[in-house]
């Protein structure tokens, strides 16, 4: 008996034993192609030794450092590295420990950043439906995922949500046969319902992750919100957790709407698994405001800014930068969405394919002409993530609620950023395979 305590005790799962490439063995010897980038995680593959080697080399120079009494070289090094593939505007980075704490962070840091202004009222929050940032109770409250908030609803903060970008199933432009952008209206209306003096920040995944997989909002979307942030002094931050650092074809996926948010919270990639690590890029104004004035971010976390989660972190960028792994996925993710609407053609139970890059979203309906989805006792997501498992492929099955909060089935495909063309052929034949037997 496991003296872990279980994050599902219902399932059974393999115990892995090493990985290498995109591929992550158990202790069988089974090998499971990973098509999931175990949660969109790892950027760089699995078994990289050349990392474990540079932290052997540096030996007991690395060292922790609590960053309430020390700063760090790691730390100011992979800070200057971010910045410099970052959206012109961003000024300085805040080291955490994941995109839980990212989020948090920023939460935090918009609430003072208006403090010391004066402008106290503002300590609200707006989100969208459909959407995760994390974990914490603070940053639940933020997501707008029906089935993990439900548990814990007496503990949530009284975040206002908005509808998400989410064309396919959009009521907006339902009859309008594509985006009028007034989801991104409705953030306006929203401001002057609560009252543009009380707002704080607008919290929005920049392409939704899995809880829709892979929404990938109008070209016009995000200009029309920064427009609006800035008509009514609201900060806007760009949770990226998941999006950023390659994932779709660029360092960071806001650059893709040529639009620079106040903040970008980042995560999963950052460090590619090899260790726990997340960050907040703050913008100039920000980032002046509480330099020239000197001060205190009252927010701190023990392991904020890690010695060795900071070096490790500068290795991976390193690997990225050299290898052109920030940009390799936006190439290699054409080859995957055609792959994907090629197979949309074979099986009618494919509504849509979404996404960018190695960010691909499939939904699976009943009725394609109605967009119905599949009953939620079918447990049709459940079933194909485990039959693609059992065939030796690992990918993403997406959190029920895209339905407007009610069931919808869909999955994520985010492999690792070296994946190759034959891989991917893999994930997608055996994709096909599962989806046969099920229908």
């Amino acid at each position: 008996m496991s003296p872990i305590f279980s994050r599902d005790y219902a399932a059974e799962l393999p115990k892995v034993a090493h990985g290498s490439g995109v591929y992550v063995y158990d202790t069988d010897g089974k090998a499971y192609l990973d098509g999931m980038g175990s949660a969109g995680v790892v950027g760089i593959g699995h078994g990289r030794t050349e990392i474990y080697r540079a932290l052997a080399d540096a030996g007991n120079k690395v060292t922790f450092a609590y960053t309430a009494t020390f700063t760090h070289p790691w730390q100011e090094q992979l800070a200057s590295s971010i910045l410099s593939v970052a959206p012109t505007g961003m000024a300085s980075v805040y080291f955490v420990s994941g995109g839980s704490e990212a989020n948090e962070t920023a939460l935090k840091l918009a609430r003072q950043y208006h403090l010391e202004r004066g402008d106290t009222q503002r300590h609200k929050i707006i989100s969208r439906w459909q959407s995760y940032h994390g974990v914490t109770i603070a940053t639940l409250s933020l997501s707008g995922r029906t089935s993990w908030r439900t548990p814990y609803a007496p503990y949530l903060l009284p975040v206002v949500h908005i509808s998400p970008p989410y064309e396919y199933r959009c009521a907006y432009c339902r009859d309008h046969g594509g985006c009028t952008l007034d989801c991104a209206d409705e953030l306006e209306r929203a401001i002057n319902l609560e009252g543009p003096e009380t707002v704080s920040a607008f919290f929005a995944e920049t392409i939704v992750g899995t809880t829709a997989s892979g929404l990938v909002p109008h070209k016009d979307y995000y200009k029309r919100v920064r427009e609006i942030c800035d008509r009514y002094g609201i900060l806007f931050v760009a949770d990226e957790v998941l999006a950023g650092y390659g994932r779709t074809g660029v360092p960071f996926a806001i650059a893709d709407w040529d639009v620079t948010p106040d903040m970008i919270t980042c995560g999963k990639a950052i460090g590619s698994g090899y260790a726990p690590l997340g960050a907040v890029l703050v913008n100039d104004r920000i980032t002046d405001f509480f330099r020239d004035n000197r001060k205190r971010f009252v927010h701190g976390f023990t392991y904020s800014g890690h010695p060795t989660s900071c070096f490790i972190g500068q290795q991976v960028f390193d690997i990225m930068s050299k290898e052109g792994l920030f940009e390799r996925p936006g190439r290699i993710g054409h080859y995957l969405a055609s792959r994907l609407r090629q197979l949309q053609q074979r099986h009618a139970c494919i509504g849509d394919v979404r996404g960018r890059g190695l960010y691909a979203g499939v939904e699976f309906v009943a009725d394609r002409a109605t967009r119905q989805p599949f009953p939620v006792e079918n447990a049709f997501t459940s079933r194909l993530v485990a039959g693609m498992r059992e065939r030796g492929v690992i990918v993403g099955g997406g959190v029920p609620g895209a339905n407007f909060g009610q069931g919808g089935d869909h999955i994520q495909i985010t492999p690792p950023f070296i994946v190759t063309e034959e891989e991917i052929d893999v994930i997608v034949d055996t994709l096909d395979e599962v989806i046969t037997d099920l229908v």
